[in-house]
């Protein structure tokens, strides 16, 4: 039975602690502010077009809408930013159509409730006015 190496033997006495002792300062945490992540009032409830992924089968460009509407009753996060959902709508082939369907989407959010935004989205996606 071969026997373990003589390194987990060792006393740690020579190593420093693994935790900073009292006397050190406080650490500084650098947050940097993503610019993804808009504040109250930046980029929510516009919506826009966007460029999807190309169609696997051939290759073609599509486009879909995206809005970013406040989730829930409009809470904030721990760094006091408004907590946001991204509502996305069908890919689409037509640059049209995605305009179209962005127009609904912010006609719904002109109410600035999600859930109106979120069921014209989901009616567009399950609809039958899809662009083939």
């Amino acid at each position: 039975m071969p026997r373990r190496s003589d390194s987990r033997r060792r006393s740690r006495s020579g190593r420093s602690p693994s935790r900073g002792s009292p006397s050190r300062s406080p650490r500084r945490r650098s947050r940097s502010r993503s610019p993804e992540k808009p504040e109250r009032g930046d980029g929510l409830g516009i919506a826009e077009v966007v460029d999807g992924a190309p169609r696997p089968s051939t290759g073609e460009p599509t486009w879909r809408t995206e809005i970013l509407m406040p989730q829930g009753s409009g809470g904030y996060n721990y760094a006091g930013k408004v907590r946001t959902m991204c509502i996305r709508g069908p890919t689409r082939v037509d640059k049209e159509q995605a305009k179209r369907d962005a127009e609904r989407l912010q006609k719904a959010a002109d109410g600035g409730d999600a859930k109106t935004v979120k069921a014209a989205a989901n009616e567009m996606l399950r609809g039958g006015d899809r662009v083939p």
